[in-house]
């Protein structure tokens, strides 16, 4: 191997410094055996190129790979997903430092690193991301340019030039986004499906919504067309919950479409009601690695891998594993009036109650069921109690085995879970079909956007119970108690709680807290103008652009600004090379051969000055000497940076006429 072709110390230093970059944001997620390993083999090799240690052999190599390939079966439960494969690309990186030998080698690993500074928009695309991702392809770029030789390894020279490259890409790159057909996202990639990272669970007991409240992180973006909701109207249903162990609700088998829950998928499976809806908008969801989405109630939307549910749900064909836009009509359950009977398998599930266990609260549905009342009578009697002797808080004790009773008739304190899980209990127990539905409830209206930022404080446990000839109708036990907390917000209705933990309560200072809300709503434009820019919203730009989409009026708007761009680049050159005055001695040279010319000795076009002058001496013997002694001169000045020689150049040149004359 010739030595030019190993990697010199400066090159490889690069490379770590590429691979490090793009591997930064993934140390968290990855595990740390890849983490450790990577930083060892960097290491090693570094050690290598000291001269203190050897390559390993293929022995060794073999037995690494072997025990990579097992740490990764150990590690991912889902080998074909997008998180083992990122972790494959970073061991990659890892065995290759073991053979990072020429520059052949580090030209594979840097192509290796576009790749990795790719995968780090699956997981996030907000804007701090994006300028790391460029932050990372900017440092890939200079260890390219480091690749060329010790003359561009320096991080000046290495960096200025990736900045230049990079700079000059964006138009190409701004033109490629709008008319390049929009394929689907990367982060589109199935990855490891955990259960919800954040936000509204499968199933909820006390003191679940309450822990959420503590978070102010972004849940929804709501933007509407038409309309918008009065705040008692903003309930935002996720899951169903049916099934009651005494103690967990969850929605119970059968309803979940992993389980086999019934999913309509298409507007003729599901019959849509013949009045038109009455709210029309746009949820951007955050990710929640779970499929349920939020809407009103009654809804349908007509967004590609979403379908609706028996219980008037939205569900995803995949896990939400980046933030999902998707359009949503709801068609408010007061403007239905065909309202189908509840089924036997429906009504037994909405009644289930476990054999034993909370007998108080069992006792008193009794003397309610015995009365011969109504469901709404029942529904306003329960009511009636929580509004004159329970209190709302966010810090509510803990419960005993029988939950229920213990809620009831000793603390009388809770969130709205306790009191959604305790009201569906009683009218259960007095023969009321009911169920508990979790999601959340409110949101904070953004004038600057005209949209409804619903955050996971706003997380919300309500009731629905069934009566005949209404079907299902919304009950908020919560409203009976603190009604604020449905009119104004979780922090009117706690406002001495709310947000107690937070390292930086926000809602405090009022600056504070409008610049999070400037910095939501440029976050909310970068998604909507960059990240959900989809086949739909490219076609709407085009027909702005270009009225009638044709390949013709396509052609012409990729072709007409490359050509204009080649021309003006052309221009360019062509003005600053007639504009650009040359060195003194390039003018002095070029005066003496306009002078040799007219007397038969022309230079010949890209003939040197040592071969122009040794032709000098053969055509014109006399002229020999003195055409020496410029060239001489020219040279120093020129090459040499010579101020003595510039000065001679200048005295011979002009020098130069009368012996031409005599000659």
């Amino acid at each position: 191997m010739a030595y030019s072709e190993r990697l010199p110390r400066e090159s490889l230093l690069w490379i770590f410094a590429a691979q490090f970059a793009v591997l930064l944001p993934h140390f968290a997620r990855l595990p740390l055996w890849i983490v450790g390993g990577w930083l060892l083999a960097a290491w090693w090799r570094t050690e290598v190129s000291r001269g203190r240690r050897e390559l390993p052999g293929k022995p060794v190599k073999l037995l690494v790979v072997t025990a990579v390939v097992g740490g990764l079966l150990l590690s991912y439960r889902q080998w074909f997903a997008l998180e083992p494969m990122v972790a494959l690309l970073a061991v990659s990186f890892t065995l290759k430092n073991l053979e990072l030998l020429t520059r052949r080698d580090g030209f594979l690993s840097l192509l290796l690193a576009y790749f990795v500074a790719a995968t780090l928009f699956v997981f996030d695309q907000g804007i701090p991301h994006a300028l790391y991702g460029v932050l990372a392809v900017l440092v890939v770029t200079a260890a390219l340019v480091a690749q060329a030789g010790a003359g561009s390894a320096g991080p000046r020279r290495a960096i200025g030039l990736s900045a230049r490259l990079l700079a000059q890409s964006v138009p190409l790159m701004l033109l490629l986004f709008v008319v390049m057909p929009r394929l689907g996202p990367l982060w589109a990639v199935p990855q490891e499906d955990a259960g919800a990272s954040t936000g509204v669970s499968d199933s909820m007991s006390p003191g679940d919504f309450a822990n959420l409240s503590r978070s102010d992180k972004p849940a929804l973006r709501i933007t509407f067309d038409g309309p918008v909701p009065p705040p008692e109207q903003r309930y935002w249903r996720g899951l169903v919950y049916a099934d009651f162990d005494g103690r967990r609700w969850s929605q119970g088998f059968g309803v979940d479409p992993r389980e086999g829950g019934r999913v309509y998928w298409s507007d003729s499976e599901q019959g849509l009601p013949e009045v038109g809806p009455r709210y029309r908008y746009q949820v951007i969801q955050e990710p929640t690695r779970s499929r349920w989405l939020f809407a009103m109630a009654r809804p349908h939307s007509v967004t590609d891998g979403v379908g609706e549910t028996r219980d008037d749900r939205l569900v995803r064909a995949e896990p939400v594993f980046s933030r999902l836009a998707y359009e949503v009509r709801s068609w408010p359950r007061d403007t239905i009036n065909d309202v189908p009977p509840l089924s036997d398998f429906e009504r037994r599930r909405n009644l289930q109650l476990p054999e034993g266990g909370n007998p108080r609260a069992r006792a008193w549905a009794r003397r309610l069921r015995a009365q011969d009342l109504s469901a709404g009578e029942i529904s306003d009697a329960v009511l009636s109690v929580f509004n004159r002797r329970f209190i709302y808080t966010l810090s509510p004790p803990t419960l005993g085995a029988d939950s229920v009773d213990a809620f009831l008739y000793d603390s009388q304190r809770g969130f709205c879970e306790h009191f959604a899980g305790s009201y569906v209990f009683l009218m259960r127990a007095a023969g009321v079909p009911a169920r508990v539905v979790a999601g959340y409830q409110g949101g904070e209206w953004v004038d600057g956007e005209q949209y409804l930022l619903v955050r996971q404080y706003d997380a919300h446990a309500w009731a629905e119970i069934w009566t005949e000839g209404r079907g299902w109708q919304r009950v908020d036990p919560t409203a009976a108690v603190a009604p604020e907390r449905v009119r104004d917000g979780l922090q009117s209705a706690a406002a001495d709680e709310f947000m107690r933990d937070a390292l930086l309560p926000l809602h405090r200072f009022p600056v504070l807290r409008q610049l999070r809300l400037q910095w939501d709503m440029i976050n909310y434009r970068w998604y909507r103008a960059v990240v959900s820019f989809d086949s739909e919203r490219q076609q709407d730009l085009l027909r702005d652009l270009l009225g009638r989409v044709t390949s013709v009026r396509l052609a012409l708007l990729v072709g007409l600004p490359a050509v204009l761009a080649l021309l003006g680049v052309g221009a360019w050159l062509w003005l600053s090379g007639r504009g650009r005055r040359p060195p003194p001695a390039a003018r002095l040279y070029r005066q003496f051969c306009r002078r040799l010319a007219r007397c038969g000795v022309e230079r010949r076009r890209g003939e040197a000055p040592e071969d122009f002058v040794a032709r000098v001496h053969r055509e014109r013997p006399q002229l020999g000497p003195m055409a020496a002694s410029i060239t001489t001169a020219y040279q120093r000045a020129a090459y040499a940076d010579d101020p003595a020689a510039l000065k001679q150049l200048r005295r011979l040149v002009r020098g130069f006429w009368p012996s031409l004359r005599r000659g």
